[in-house]
């Protein structure tokens, strides 16, 4: 399939990303002040971000789950993508691709800016912590241990568990920042906020699930 022989091609060769380096933030911000569309389609954003790769397409996908913002169906949407791309990660496909049914998806601009600009503050602040390049990348163990925890959040993130998106988009985001910036030290704290963003999804099914079986228990 097309999608999958573009995924397989060499990346960019090293040190292209180097020059003029921006963070995340500020990058993702620019990206929907400059659009010229009044929809941004995910294949777009996968063309235009570049070779930030995984992270930074993770980033912006989660990030409308974390910050409420009136785009209906957005877990569904977005969480999905991010399965995708952790299983690609996964199967170590250097660059992600999308097929094209998921490519099409898009949200509104407009949205997505005013959720960027709420992040943005506090993006920031995590940002200015982090310590880049010490974090060895490519790296199949972390690519692997990151991978595998992404693709459960983000499953949890795509189904409608009532209360259940905020944790695993924190996680995502967390890990996000993580790969971009290749930083040893959020990796691992990113390892534990994605096992407790599990934790705390399977508790909140566990309780609903427990709820219903006592409401059914008084009919």
């Amino acid at each position: 399939m097309e999608w999958r022989e573009q995924a397989m091609r060499s990346p960019d060769p090293p040190g292209t990303a180097q020059r003029e380096r921006k963070r995340a933030s500020d990058l993702l911000l620019d990206l929907c002040r400059a659009w010229p569309a009044e929809r941004i389609a995910i294949g777009d954003l996968l063309s235009a971000l570049g070779d930030r790769g995984y992270g930074l397409l993770m980033l912006v996908l989660a990030l409308p789950n974390l910050i409420p913002a009136p785009i209906p169906g957005l877990s569904g949407v977005l969480g999905t993508p991010i399965i995708l791309l952790a299983l690609m990660m996964l199967a170590g496909y250097p660059q992600p691709v999308l097929p094209k049914v998921i490519r099409e998806r898009s949200v509104p601009r407009a949205a997505l800016e005013a959720v960027i600009l709420r992040a943005k503050p506090w993006l920031a602040r995590l940002e200015a912590r982090v310590r880049p390049g010490t974090l060895p990348l490519p790296n199949r163990t972390v690519e692997v241990v990151a991978a595998v925890l992404l693709s459960i959040n983000a499953t949890l993130l795509a189904l409608p568990i009532p209360f259940g998106n905020p944790a695993p988009a924190l996680a995502i985001v967390v890990m996000s920042v993580a790969l971009i910036e290749a930083d040893r030290r959020l990796f691992v704290v990113s390892i534990v906020v994605l096992l407790l963003a599990i934790a705390i999804d399977i508790a909140i099914v566990l309780a609903i699930v427990g709820l219903g079986a006592r409401l059914l228990g008084y009919v």
